[in-house]
């Protein structure tokens, strides 16, 4: 029975021993994988490192090797830009960390050609409900969120106003907007969760929790089952990038039309 005392500690130790050697195998393959997977991601998108988008696109794979090579826990951000059926889009997605601990942010934007007729801002309810400050107290996080504009506005379509929040300046306008707009309904009614607006200066999604991005791989469920698949990750990828793309170059051209 002694013997077997020290026997499940040394199982244990290699088990886990081997664990970690197949991941970084694992991480190796996945490494290696990057290249070909995001020569693919830039030439189909278009995106680009936002300060050196006139760069070959080699240039640009050259550096996201470089990224995934030097990676460590830490801060971390991103930023790509593309033009979209000639509006400039662009990507932001980061981690940071402080004393406060970890915050993510992942949004798409594009600048306005000039000052908007009709500002407007589209969010889901959850992200003002009570049930959101149940759930950040629960779980020791919070959703940062407020209205871009001051006045609600019910837009007399059921789908938008039984899910969503809506603001604006001029409620009248931007009930308007919405009605003139299908193609922006529809688009808005197919997002796992909108944060959607129209200020000054920019148009803005934001998804910092990325759960439109993880629904289109999976959830957590699919999440696992790519494991290190870069390849299908940036492939699954894209169709959102487009989907983003498309819902601000629409609410680009509704609130400056």
């Amino acid at each position: 029975m002694q013997s077997l005392s020290y026997v499940f500690p040394v199982l244990i130790m290699l088990a886990i021993g081997g664990y970690y050697v197949w991941m970084m195998q694992k991480r190796g393959q996945a490494i290696q994988n990057i290249g070909p997977a995001m020569h693919a991601f830039f030439a189909r998108t278009g995106f680009r490192y936002d300060h050196m988008p006139p760069e070959p696109i080699e240039a640009h794979v050259h550096l996201a090797m470089q990224e995934a090579n030097n990676w460590a826990p830490g801060n971390r951000e991103t930023r790509y830009v593309r033009m979209y059926q000639g509006l400039p889009i662009n990507h932001r997605q980061a981690y940071l960390y402080d004393d406060a601990g970890m915050s993510m942010s992942c949004n798409w934007s594009a600048p306005l050609p000039g000052p908007p007729r009709i500002p407007f801002h589209v969010a889901d309810r959850s992200l003002a409900s009570l049930g959101k400050a149940m759930r950040e107290a629960f779980s020791n996080t919070t959703r940062c969120w407020s209205a871009k504009h001051p006045h609600a506005v019910q837009t007399g379509i059921p789908q938008i106003d039984g899910r969503f929040l809506v603001f604006g300046r001029d409620p009248n306008a931007v009930r308007w907007l919405f009605q003139q707009n299908p193609q922006l309904v529809g688009a808005l009614l197919q997002c796992v969760e909108v944060d959607l607006w129209v200020d000054d200066r920019d148009a803005v999604f934001a998804d910092p929790m990325q759960k439109n991005m993880n629904a289109a791989m999976g959830g957590m469920t699919g999440q696992m089952a790519l494991g290190f698949d870069v390849a299908k990750r940036m492939e699954l990828s894209i169709p959102v990038h487009d989907r983003m793309s498309d819902l601000l170059l629409m609410s680009v051209r509704a609130a400056c039309q």
